[in-house]
């Protein structure tokens, strides 16, 4: 089983995530404030992280950044209504797993954890 975690600033979006994984493989964390992550105790278990591009405070792409800074072995992905914006304005350095449109399709998403995770099957 992988476990991801979504970071958006939107709780309606976080719960949109939350409808589509309903009956999923996947075990799911919703972090609304994106500066909370470093408390969490289930941070060590992630293996993918999936951040919104436009948050206050801190960018998806600068909070992927330190996780890979960090964590290196999370997968990363960044989710954007403006991709082609946010990849140009992220740190050459940042490697990201995956991109994401927002919003994005139950069946986008699902493939995109699916190849991320090593082939888990989205239902179980």
């Amino acid at each position: 089983m992988s476990n991801i975690l979504f970071i958006d600033d939107d709780a309606f979006i976080l719960n949109a995530y939350q409808r589509m994984l309903r009956g999923s493989v996947y075990q799911a964390f919703y972090l609304q404030q994106p500066a909370q992550l470093w408390q969490q105790a289930y941070l060590t278990s992630l293996t993918i992280v999936l951040a919104d591009q436009q948050m206050p405070g801190i960018t998806g792409t600068e909070l992927l950044l330190q996780l890979q800074l960090e964590y290196p072995e999370i997968k990363r992905v960044l989710i954007s209504g403006d991709l082609t914006l946010a990849i140009k304005q992220r740190a050459p350095e940042l490697t990201l797993d995956a991109a994401l449109p927002k919003p994005c399709s139950k069946a986008a998403l699902l493939d995109c954890l699916q190849r991320l995770s090593g082939g888990l099957t989205a239902t179980t």
